[in-house]
């Protein structure tokens, strides 16, 4: 077990997991027949999505940032513990409905390696709510190199690298069409995590500054 998996577990985070689940399915649940500014303001419940984004940033900060390393053991244990928490569940709930709706290989790899993410183009196939998942995916895969590297530069500095980063692969597909690869700015911003990389980061500034 990793030192991570020893730390406090925050009890009253639950709630606020609760309250960031429930504000998403009302986002994609609001009745059509609702009055249009009320229709409207629940709309603006996906910030909900940006709740997840938070705690995750938090809490891999505040379980790993002090043992972050990049020793083969403990890669090794940071990386298992994300794939088992994870990685199970959405097999499960990815591939039966691909295989109902008979959605083909293409759909079905790129669900299972997290990629359609990247794509405008099948960012919504399959469970399309688990799009929220590529974000995820990044920020845990670069978080140790984050945590390594926060004494030497600026999380913030990081973060401006990134999101430059990604930008300049926004620009460059942009007027290439490969099934809409980081291929549009509003994209950028709102699915990938080079555009949301500041609401994990915000945490991990507070806990590791």
């Amino acid at each position: 077990m990793s030192s991570g998996n020893q730390k406090d577990y925050f009890e009253s985070l639950t709630g606020l997991r609760y309250i960031a689940a429930l504000f998403v399915f009302i986002h994609h649940f609001t009745p059509k027949w609702l009055p249009i500014s009320l229709y409207d303001f629940l709309q603006e419940f996906h910030i909900g999505v940006t709740i997840f984004f938070v705690l995750s940033g938090f809490l891999i900060c505040y379980r790993y940032s002090d043992s972050a390393s990049l020793k083969k053991n403990w890669l090794k244990n940071y990386f298992v513990n994300r794939v088992a928490r994870i990685y199970p569940m959405y097999f499960l709930i990815t591939i039966i409905p691909i295989a109902v709706y008979k959605e083909g290989a293409t759909i079905l790899f790129l669900n299972l390696t997290f990629l359609r993410g990247f794509f405008q183009g099948f960012i919504f196939t399959g469970v399309w709510q688990g799009w929220s998942l590529t974000v995820e995916e990044c920020f845990y895969i670069l978080a140790p190199l984050i945590f390594l590297f926060r004494k030497k530069l600026n999380i913030w500095l990081m973060c401006t690298g990134i999101i430059l980063f990604g930008a300049a692969i926004t620009a460059f597909f942009n007027d290439i069409d490969w099934h809409g690869f980081m291929g549009e700015y509003k994209f950028f911003w709102s699915f990938t995590f080079f555009g949301r990389c500041a609401e994990f980061l915000l945490e991990c500034n507070l806990h590791c500054g």
